[in-house]
């Protein structure tokens, strides 16, 4: 009688733990968490002595060999704003430029994109030069309002602000010194990881 007792208690446990493992298998996976947008801010990256790269990925400096590799989405000449794509790269990185306010760009258009050709950058008219007619004179200003949106080769999209031209981002009012030393490129810039075109 004992042994059909422990029979029986085996056979119990073994279809508990069966049923128990079966459970777990058959469980939803929990839905992954969407990608968070990253938003940062570059102050004063310095092209006072050349064109500077930029990887918006890495949120880094491209310098070197890494700028041969094609390891660079923006490079910044003067108020020339290259990207690596066209007849100024070996990529093919893409922008265009949209109206509104960078928080409320919440989308990356579908189509529009040009790549540099030759004589004609991919992002243009995204400053204003006062020479002598508007104060202060010879001034370098972003204009408001327009917004750059890149696809890079790696197919993520980003949206950018320029917000200064000068070296400390200064405040300028018809009293702005045009000798502060220039082509020190303050910008802000959401990019999107997850390949969508989601820029909010």
């Amino acid at each position: 009688m004992n042994k059909f007792k422990t029979l029986a208690l085996v056979l119990f446990s073994s279809t508990a733990l069966l049923v128990t493992s079966c459970s777990k298998d058959n469980e939803t996976p929990e839905p992954q968490k969407p990608a968070i947008l990253t938003v940062n801010t570059v102050s004063d990256l310095d092209g006072s002595a050349g064109a500077v790269y930029y990887s918006l990925s890495t949120n880094k400096q491209v310098t070197g060999d890494d700028i041969t590799a094609g390891k660079w989405d923006i490079k910044f000449s003067g108020t020339s704003i290259f990207v690596n794509g066209g007849t100024s790269g070996s990529g093919t990185t893409q922008a265009q430029t949209v109206a509104g306010k960078f928080e409320e760009v919440n989308q990356a258009p579908a189509d529009g994109y040009n790549t540099d050709a030759s004589g004609v950058n991919a992002i243009v008219k995204w400053y204003q030069y006062t020479g002598e007619d508007i104060k202060p004179n010879h001034t370098i200003l972003p204009l408001p309002g327009k917004i750059i949106i890149i696809k890079t080769s790696a197919g993520k999209y980003a949206k950018m602000e320029i917000k200064s031209y000068y070296k400390g981002n200064p405040v300028i009012t018809e009293a702005f010194d045009a000798n502060t030393p220039s082509k020190f490129y303050t910008f802000r810039f959401a990019y999107q990881a997850d390949g969508s075109t989601n820029l909010q």
